[in-house]
């Protein structure tokens, strides 16, 4: 692209987390992918004087990021990895046991949301990473059993509350 050209791009989809329920202690969890999301997240709960934990899941010490940044602004970070090299062997809920937390926003793949869902002791909001046809809520490409019924995510996500998703 060259300076002035235009784009058309379609932006502020959805919706994001709400911040009112963290508590005082919030939990970050985010695998892969599903960690940058959670940086920002961060800054703004620690701008609130919370007490921020994160929790990064990646497969080995070589993808491992963010770390840094999260403890400039002042959390505590737990990192896992599946193979052992750096921080906690195994995944995310591995490093949930010695954590207190008030209440927890995660960002990553289906599988860990779900090993969150089961593993995690109080409410939370989960950002759900998926492939989406339209955007809009037409197709029903992105959908998510709900106790609501079927909520997309493009439209009606893509967070989500803990109490409502049905796996």
């Amino acid at each position: 692209m060259k300076a002035g050209e235009k784009l058309d791009v379609l932006v502020g989809l959805g919706n994001g987390y709400n911040l009112e329920n963290s508590g005082n202690k919030p939990l970050l969890i985010g695998g892969g992918v599903g960690v940058p999301p959670l940086y920002n997240l961060c800054k703004k709960l620690r701008a609130e004087g919370k007490e921020v934990s994160v929790i990064l899941g990646f497969n080995s010490k070589l993808e491992v990021f963010y770390k840094e940044e999260f403890e400039k602004l002042g959390a505590s970070v737990f990192v896992t990895t599946v193979d052992g090299s750096e921080g906690v062997k195994g995944f995310v809920t591995n490093a949930l046991d010695n954590i207190d937390y008030t209440y927890f926003y995660t960002c990553g793949p289906e599988p860990m949301l779900k090993a969150v869902y089961n593993a995690t002791k109080t409410g939370g909001e989960f950002s759900f990473e998926e492939r989406m046809g339209c955007g809009f809520g037409a197709c029903m490409g992105c959908s998510c059993k709900t106790k609501y019924g079927n909520k997309r995510i493009c439209k009606d996500g893509p967070v989500l509350l803990k109490e409502e998703i049905i796996w």
